[in-house]
């Protein structure tokens, strides 16, 4: 394992509790396991709430900036299908019971949202702000998406 990401992954793990990730590695959070039901849902909706403030910061970064920001999206959409585990579906919150029913369609948004914020990632690196802002649309229309479907009121 590099440095980098072992600083990143521990990193990554001393914030898990405020669901700040920080970290590159494209793996789920291990102390997302450890985690109750309730706290899973705390902290997934922690972080579509950071979500969505990372995406309407994202259209004014450049460089580094926007780089760090996509790789916190790319995190959090790698650890929402575990913070949307089986023992979270009768915990109260505001997602359908369709997405444990059809929970491979609905992992598959997170996984399709994530490629957007890797493509992101890799516009903020080459400094392509069409690419970047491409990517950031593609990565609105999966939320969009997914909340329609998944998501009540």
């Amino acid at each position: 394992m590099s440095i980098r990401r072992l600083i990143a992954s521990v990193a990554a793990g001393a914030l898990v509790a405020a669901v700040s990730f920080t970290a590159i590695a494209q793996d789920v959070d291990p102390a997302i396991a450890s985690m109750t039901p309730e706290q899973k849902v705390e902290a997934r909706e922690a972080a579509m709430k950071q979500n969505g403030g990372l995406m309407k910061n994202a259209g004014g970064l450049t460089g580094a900036d926007a780089v760090a920001n996509a790789d916190k999206i790319i995190q959090n959409f790698t650890n929402f299908p575990a913070l949307f585990s089986e023992d979270t579906s009768a915990v109260k919150s505001e997602a359908k019971p369709e997405i444990w029913a059809n929970f491979d369609a609905f992992t598959a948004l997170f996984a399709k949202a994530a490629e957007g914020a890797k493509a992101m990632r890799a516009a903020a690196e080459a400094g392509d702000a069409t690419a970047y802002g491409a990517a950031m649309k593609t990565i609105g229309g999966v939320c969009g998406e997914c909340h329609q479907q998944y998501r009540s009121e």
